[in-house]
């Protein structure tokens, strides 16, 4: 449409690529372009962007026809072409969008009810855009592969796609950082010289999700030596129970930005945590050791089972019994989100406390972040609260997908509303956690390399989701999902059987 000395395009939907034009004008004329996520109160591109980055370029043209091919791509939806009131004329305009090989057609989720559908298309739009030459944590700011983010981004590409080679291009990137720091780097490729532990503790499971899809035990081999390297990194800050106190070499982030840490109240001072034993990077560890074993069995290695020991001490540490929940902390009785959402993903919360964690998690006000988000959801499904993890999952206030939508989201952002962050990312797939939940949790299709046919099908679809559609890819096949009254239904058929060259 035009406004003021030029047009305004919409794209339709956040994308990640560059601009290329055709334009005529005499030599030393300029076009001002500007590029945004979104449009601002007054209708124009907002180019000094909520994220960091101002996507504003000057194009000089030459005599006649000049034509332009932007090098580096960006993650817009708006662009602005203006100085076309003063002689210039746009002959052509177009995008080339670039990201990872994603058929359409191969991972669907048909389901109005709740906004279901929309939920997972803007996870969806968030993986597409930011599979580029790594799992990128946003394709604005950082541009950066952050391990953490990879965790989820990948589980989710991994079921967009049915592959896995760029899941084991960013574990061989992680592996790499081991030479700059034993435990990993928190990005990587890349001189940024960070690390955070919460995310080092998390990389036996992309190994593990590559096992999941693929039930190749080779490419576990090639990743078992980087995991004993964490393992004796952390391990020197284990006190006699077991339990890990002052771990300094790294950032202790719990969840980003502060703000939606639900009041934790353990000092988590950067770069260096404060003294003393903390419950999330204890959770972390005890789900480290867990995966690592499963690791070593999947290998046929001798271990010992140091998970049971820290187990027993964690909860002898955080359990309250007056609360029926873990604590923050040693000295601590708050219990807030994070103390609880990882002990119950990996198996720590006991079943007298199951009712309280969900009672937490839909308590309103009390909140966490889309990364945190992923496995809260995964501990309810293990404690069977399936009704509890799609109120969570379709929950209505401003913690919730449901939220970036109302606020105009084609793809899911870096929290939950556009103004809980000083830089939020409109484009973030961190945030796409909803994808592995919907598919394994709530549709019931599961990964099992020891299974029949490489899956499992235990569906907990609540019965007022007639209609539901699901199709995915998994190991040749494309499984169909469809629920009609209080039933659920699983079809298989070959991929190439609508897929034709694949």
């Amino acid at each position: 449409r035009p406004v003021p000395g030029g047009i305004l395009l919409d794209f339709g939907r956040g994308r990640v690529g560059t601009l290329h034009a055709a334009a005529r004008g005499r030599k030393g004329e300029q076009l001002t372009l500007r590029f945004g996520e979104e449009l601002d109160e007054a209708g124009r591109v907002r180019y000094d962007m909520r994220c960091g980055c101002r996507y504003e370029e000057i194009w000089t043209l030459g005599r006649g026809k000049s034509t332009l091919h932007q090098f580096d791509y960006k993650a817009f939806r708006y662009v602005e072409v203006l100085g076309l009131d003063s002689g210039p004329r746009l002959a052509d305009c177009w995008v080339w969008e670039r990201h990872y090989p994603m058929d359409d057609g191969l991972c669907t989720l048909s389901c109005r009810r709740d906004e279901l559908e929309d939920i997972f298309r803007i996870c969806k739009n968030a993986v597409r855009c930011c599979c580029q030459e790594g799992y990128l944590d946003c394709a604005s700011r950082e541009k950066g592969q952050y391990l953490g983010d990879a965790v989820v981004t990948a589980r989710s590409q991994v079921w967009l796609t049915g592959k896995t080679d760029l899941l084991r291009k960013c574990a061989r990137d992680f592996i790499a950082s081991g030479r700059a720091a034993p435990s990993l780097l928190a990005v990587a490729p890349g001189s940024l010289m960070q690390e955070i532990a919460d995310y080092s503790l998390l990389f036996p499971a992309l190994a593990l999700t590559d096992h999941d899809f693929t039930g190749d035990r080779e490419f576990l081999w090639e990743c078992y030596p980087a995991v004993k390297e964490i393992a004796a990194c952390f391990a020197g800050y284990q006190r006699s129970d077991g339990l890990l106190e002052n771990v300094s070499h790294a950032w202790n982030m719990v969840d980003w930005p502060e703000n939606l840490r639900d009041d934790y109240d353990f000092p988590l001072t950067r770069p260096e945590v404060g003294e003393g034993c903390h419950n999330v990077i204890n959770a972390l560890w005890y789900g480290f050791l867990l995966m690592k074993e499963k690791m070593e069995r999947i290998l046929g290695i001798s271990r010992m089972m140091a998970s049971g020991r820290v187990g027993r001490a964690f909860r002898q540490a955080f359990w309250r019994p007056d609360q029926r929940l873990f604590a923050d902390s040693e000295e601590s009785g708050h219990c807030s989100i994070h103390a609880n959402l990882y002990a119950a993903c990996f198996g720590l919360m006991p079943p007298e406390g199951a009712d309280a964690y969900e009672k937490l998690l839909l308590t309103p006000g009390r909140a966490c972040g889309p990364l945190p988000m992923y496995f809260a959801l995964r501990g309810l499904g293990r404690l069977g609260k399936y009704d509890a993890l799609y109120r969570l999952l379709t929950r209505t206030d401003e913690y919730g997908w449901r939220n970036m939508l109302r606020e105009g989201a084609t793809a899911c952002f870096e929290v939950w509303g556009k103004d809980q962050k000083w830089n939020t990312s409109l484009c973030h797939p961190w945030a796409s956690g909803a994808i592995p939940v919907l598919i394994e949790e709530l549709a019931g299709v599961r990964p099992d390399p020891d299974a029949p046919g490489g899956f499992r099908f235990e569906p907990h679809l609540p019965g007022r989701l007639d209609g539901f559609a699901l199709q995915v890819p998994l190991r040749g096949q494309l499984l169909n999902v469809r629920q009609e009254i209080w039933r659920a239904a699983l079809v298989v058929r070959p991929v190439n059987e609508n897929r034709k060259g694949e």
